[in-house]
């Protein structure tokens, strides 16, 4: 692209060019580079281009040199410290001091940028500001006292070794992209103009046509209609006479489109990427804005590993890390290392957190030999952590940088492979990081491992990583970011009413009445006006080609256009984006990116080996609830990730009251056995030590486990005493209130199970033999259960339904739920007759009649059964959610399964399974 004759003009005569960041410097050598090259030049000298503050930094180091008397120039981090420092006397008050001392540190910058600190002469009023004008003094005169000097006081002290004719200047500099001027700067630069030097500021005034201003129904769709917009650019659309070599998209605030922005942009510009087998290759597009430097996968790998050594990691994080490849030695640990994290997600474990010791520890296992490696390095970290005593010592900043590198260095860190360049800039950046840190051994404080992990995480996560430009044909920035560009087309996104202008607030260490009187950003409406007045100005002569959208509607409601495009654009007329994607030819794919194609599955179906077991009832669960759920679970051998949680999981409670329910009534070993001993445990006052006996039998392993653990022991105890008070009142409420029965079995194996010629594995839960030889079928529930889970074709809950008709018990009487929980318990089922009464009180018993247990009720569930079977059999596996959202929702697998895509977002507020039930 042609540079503005203004910046020719100023590389010719041989002026310094000053840009308002760095992204824009960068920007201007490059295309100079171009430039030269295209002219067919091999080598040549850069113009001097920088951007403002290192420049400043620049001038700054070299008088530091020529005189040993100047100050230290504190590092944003170092100040940081000292304002933590002076707000001592506050510290109970405050919430978080480092978070407060980052505002100390902006509100400082801000009266140093406004020339405001003679305000400081006088008491302020409010709480807030009144603390940070007495902490500001406290600062000053600290580093008065120590020689330090805050970087918010550069510009002015650059100012004055200027006019002492201290420093060398050019004699001309050209200021580009500047949107605001502070007084401090104002004065600097008058300072200079007063030695000699010509400042000037550039006036880009590109040739452009008529704006023009589109509008989306909403922002998927704006984006949307940029990215085919874009496309066309890229392309050489016939509707431009020339293909753009640097299109850029901007937006008030890139931070909040960016995500969107970025998947549409890869599905429209690069849609072959959606093939995961598709190498990686280069977008044609780059965002300006970086990410956290904690976000980039190196840089958090490190971080996890040096908070693992003195602290557990929950167990995502521990997930994360194993599968990272950034300790791993090859890339065949993967599998090894993913059967591992497995095996640690279904250890049964009771606390979410996972520490490095115990990840060791059970690394030791037969199982995976070829983790030893990774064990050994490991298990070396864990040496020189205890040697350096890093639970107790203080160091200063600087020795605990030093014990980091080690560490990491003895992890593989350091020394594992670089994927791309991205992770190698990563890492430069993260050794400045450190160094920065290192330098908090200025003042000689001291610190605890935790301390100096706080400092390095919040560095990380406030120090923004941008990869270095490869120049991508488009440019997504920020609209203030892009102060100093030129573009051969530019769109400038979500132009509507409430986000542009962009709105901020006031700070709230400084009175609002300084703050107005010094001008400071945001402090009243019409500054946030004349600001974005300016770069929206800035914008249109940014590029010959430019459109403004906005959406019509967002989520919290209607939108309009933003005022200011009435004074840029003035008479022109908003255009609807089906219009511009008209003209583009591309309205069908537009709108077929938007949807999902449904693909039908002509394979054929798989069937299940007849002579192969299928495993329990859950297999004729899924299938009722979608057949693909219980094709994926077996077929294709899916499972849940296993979540831990902090203490029991329902699941887990479920099981325990099994084991002590089996406990209390087996046959072989159980205490009780018949109604008669249950009246005689009651009568007689053991009931009580019986079932602490069952429990404490089925707690016993898990109690040792978390031996030593004092939470985990008071935990399980309340636990075991919450388990009693229930079981306690079941037995007395319900099952001593039945007529006479005899447990016959406890979680019995149902042999010769064959449903169809589906072969499945049942355990029935208790079998009770009551009325002479009748049996009865009993299924303990933890959770919610209802007797209209057994209806219909597909049953939510077949599993009694199946023991009773295909479990090869004989002379079943009925079938009920014993419902064992905090909301309701008691008994709910079917019985066939007034033979099977359960209580005493027929009034009980009547509303196990509601629903009898007869020969119809049979027939009915053995022909839902035989044709869920069958369907399994055949290898019916289509996408069938049985109650639509309802089903989806709770699935386990979603990951397999797109069908949620397809639906209508109204279905998202259909309720929740059970809703309704009586």
């Amino acid at each position: 692209m042609q540079l503005p004759g203004e910046i020719e003009r100023a590389f010719e005569s041989g002026a310094t060019v000053l840009t308002a960041n760095v992204r824009a410097a960068r920007w201007l050598k490059r295309e100079y580079a171009l430039l030269q090259r295209a002219a067919g030049r091999r080598a040549w000298a850069t113009p001097p281009i920088e951007d403002w503050e290192s420049r400043l930094l620049r001038l700054w180091q070299a008088h530091s040199i020529a005189d040993p008397d100047e100050p230290l120039l504190l590092t944003s981090l170092q100040e940081r410290s000292v304002w933590t420092r002076m707000q001592r006397d506050d510290a109970a008050l405050l919430v978080s001091p480092a978070r407060m001392a980052a505002l100390a540190e902006e509100a400082y910058a801000l009266l140093c940028a406004y020339e405001a600190h003679a305000e400081r002469n006088r008491p302020w009023g409010q709480t807030d500001a009144e603390s940070f004008r007495l902490w500001a003094d406290l600062f000053d005169r600290e580093c008065a006292q120590q020689r330090w000097m805050s970087r918010a006081r550069l510009e002015s002290h650059i100012r004055e070794v200027i006019g002492k004719g201290g420093l060398p200047l050019p004699a001309e500099i050209l200021l580009l992209g500047f949107d605001r001027i502070t007084p401090a700067r104002k004065r600097l630069i008058a300072a200079m103009e007063a030695r000699g030097t010509e400042v000037r500021f550039a006036t880009l005034d590109a040739p452009h046509q008529p704006r023009r201003l589109v509008s989306a129904t909403d922002r998927r769709d704006e984006i949307t209609t940029c990215a085919h917009w874009v496309r066309s650019l890229l392309e050489e659309n016939p509707l431009f006479e020339n293909a753009p070599r640097r299109v850029g998209v901007l937006a008030p605030d890139v931070r909040t489109v960016r995500s969107d922005v970025e998947r549409i942009f890869r599905r429209v510009l690069m849609p072959e990427t959606d093939d995961i087998s598709t190498p990686t290759t280069r977008m044609p597009f780059e965002f300006s804005l970086g990410k956290p430097l904690d976000s980039v996968p190196v840089i958090r790998a490190a971080m996890l590993l040096l908070r693992w050594i003195a602290n557990p990691l929950s167990e995502e994080e521990v997930s994360w890390f194993l599968l990272s490849g950034f300790f791993s030695a090859d890339a065949s640990d993967y599998l090894v290392l993913a059967s591992f994290d497995a095996s640690l997600r279904n250890s049964g474990s009771l606390s979410l957190e996972i520490s490095l010791r115990n990840t060791v520890r059970k690394m030791r296992s037969d199982r995976f030999p070829s983790l030893e490696d990774l064990r050994t390095r490991l298990e070396g970290i864990l040496k020189i952590a205890a040697v350096n005593h890093v639970a107790e010592e203080a160091r200063v900043p600087g020795r605990w940088i030093d014990l980091a590198q080690l560490l990491l260095q003895q992890s593989g860190w350091s020394s594992s492979q670089r994927r791309d360049e991205i992770d190698f800039q990563a890492r430069v950046r993260w050794e400045r990081m450190l160094d920065e840190i290192a330098l908090l051994d200025f003042d000689g404080r001291r610190m605890q491992y935790h301390e100096f992990l706080d400092v390095l995480e919040t560095l990380a996560h406030e120090t923004i990583f941008a990869p270095e430009s490869h120049g991508a044909s488009v440019q997504i920035m920020g609209a203030l970011e892009a102060s100093g560009h030129q573009f051969d087309a530019v769109w400038f996104l979500g132009a509507d009413d409430q986000n542009w202008p962009m709105r901020g607030r006031l700070h709230p260490l400084l009175p609002k009445d300084l703050q107005r009187r010094a001008a400071m950003p945001h402090a009243t409406a019409e500054d946030d006006w004349e600001v974005a007045k300016a770069v929206t100005e800035r914008v249109t002569a940014s590029a010959p080609m430019v459109i403004f959208s906005h959406a019509e509607r967002d989520k919290d409601g209607e939108l309009r256009p933003s005022a200011l495009l009435a004074h840029i654009a003035p008479g022109a007329r908003w255009e609807a984006s089906a219009k511009l994607l008209s003209e583009l030819d591309v309205w069908t794919s537009a709108h077929a990116a938007s949807r999902l194609e449904e693909i039908t599955d002509a394979s054929g179906k798989i069937a299940w080996p007849r002579e192969q077991c299928a495993g329990g009832a859950s297999v004729l669960k899924d299938q009722a609830a979608c057949p693909f759920r219980a094709f994926a679970a077996k077929r294709l051998y899916a499972e849940e990730l296993n979540r831990s949680d902090w203490g029991l999981s329902a699941a887990e409670r479920g099981l325990l009251l099994h084991k002590v329910m089996e406990r209390l009534w087996s046959p072989e070993n159980g205490r009780l056995h018949t109604l008669a001993d249950l009246q005689v445990a009651i009568a007689e006052g053991p009931l009580q030590a019986v079932i602490e006996g069952a429990i404490g039998d089925v707690f016993e392993k898990l109690v040792a486990e978390q031996r030593g653990d004092r939470w985990m022991e008071a935990y399980l105890a309340s636990e075991q005493r919450r388990l009693l008070t229930r079981l306690d009142e079941w037995l007395r409420k319900h099952e001593a209130e039945r007529l006479p029965f005899t447990v016959e079995a406890t979680e019995r194996v149902l042999d010769d199970v064959s449903v169809g010629g589906l072969k499945l594995r049942l355990r029935a839960d208790r079998i009770d033999q009551v009325a002479d030889v009748q049996q009865l079928l009993v299924d303990y529930k933890s959770g919610k259960v209802s007797t209209n889970d057994w209806d219909g074709m597909r049953p939510k809950e077949p599993q009694l339904p199946l023991y009773a008709t295909f479990g090869n018990v004989e002379n079943v009487c009925g079938v009920v739920f014993a419902r064992i929980n905090v909301e309701k318990t008691g008994l709910e089922g079917c019985l066939s007759d007034v033979r099977a009464q359960l209580f005493a009180d027929k009034s009980t018993s009547s509303k196990l009649m509601k629903n009898p247990y007869d020969d119809a009720t049979r027939d009915e569930w053995r022909a839902a059964l035989l044709n869920l079977a069958e369907d399994f059999l055949s290898g019916h596996a289509q996408v069938d959610p049985r109650d639509g959202m309802k089903t989806c929702k709770f699935c386990a697998l979603p990951g397999l399964c797109r069908v949620a895509e397809l639906r209508e977002a109204s279905t998202q507020d259909e309720t929740e399974p059970g809703e309704g039930d009586e």
